[in-house]
């Protein structure tokens, strides 16, 4: 028998109605919400979880408990304050990628593991992204600490023209966790190129965000379809998209059966 209990908005309380869901594996599910109060209208993404299905099951489906914290490397794309200086306002989606982007950077720092900042330099002296201007530095909470990498790009493909590769291997890097934006842009040319490249990679979709555009055709295409088709791209094939709990729950476990193997160790 199934459950559902009512979702409230976490900005005004007010209930919300469900846009869409994404079945993650059986008994866990992705509810995309929307608040009902029109003065508020947030959307958001909330967790269904069955009594009969543990995280571990859910992990296991997406294959993060072959996540290897040693070998894995956080990947954070474009993080940079260009995005309050463009001249004109710009719908996006995910307001809450940075937090989450927060929470996975702070379990890699807390288990001292490898952390790479992408960063963009535009050659258009025009551009926010250009050196010298003021979007180029990073958002606050997202600064690299001084014993963290910062590889920098002038093309959507982080990988393409950079040693970011050579960097990786030469620490036994084979896995990463990319987060970021513009989800279609950056995020989706690093991944392909990562996963080319032989790399295990998995996706937060609620890390990473983009942009409305106006398409070729004279439409405007919402920043939660743009979204929504990156991911999909990236999960058939390139990566595997999950989200920032599952993510952090791998690591978490993966820590604690490390610890947990040398403490029996010593004891022998």
């Amino acid at each position: 028998m199934r459950l559902k209990l009512p979702i409230n908005c976490p900005e005004c309380g007010t209930k919300t109605r469900t846009r869409s869901s994404r079945k993650m594996t059986e008994g866990y599910h992705v509810l995309y919400q929307e608040c009902t109060n029109q003065e508020c209208g947030i959307k958001f993404k909330a967790d269904e979880t069955f009594k009969d299905t543990t995280i571990d099951a859910v992990a296991e489906n997406f294959d993060l408990m072959s996540l290897n914290p040693d070998a894995c490397a956080l990947m954070i794309i474009d993080q940079q304050q260009a995005d309050m200086h463009y001249p004109y306002f710009r719908k996006r989606n995910n307001e809450r990628a940075e937090y989450n982007m927060y929470r996975l950077l702070s379990a890699w720092r807390e288990n001292s593991l490898h952390i790479i900042h992408v960063r963009h330099l535009s050659g258009d002296p025009e551009s926010p992204y250009s050196p010298g201007h003021p979007g180029v530095r990073f958002k606050l909470g997202l600064e690299p600490l001084a014993n963290e990498e910062i590889f920098d790009k002038n093309i959507t493909d982080a990988f393409l023209r950079s040693n970011i590769e050579d960097w990786l291997l030469k620490r036994s890097i084979r896995q990463l966790v990319v987060v970021g934006s513009t989800s279609e842009g950056a995020v989706e040319a690093t991944v392909r190129s990562a996963s080319n490249l032989g790399f295990t990679v998995w996706v937060p979709d609620d890390a990473c965000y983009t942009f409305e555009k106006f398409s070729y055709d004279a439409e405007d295409i919402l920043p939660e379809t743009i979204h929504s088709l990156a991911m999909t791209n990236l999960h058939q094939g390139n990566s595997t998209v999950v989200d920032t709990t599952l993510v952090l729950h791998a690591i978490e476990h993966a820590i604690a059966t490390k610890e947990g193997e040398s403490n029996g160790q010593r004891r022998h």
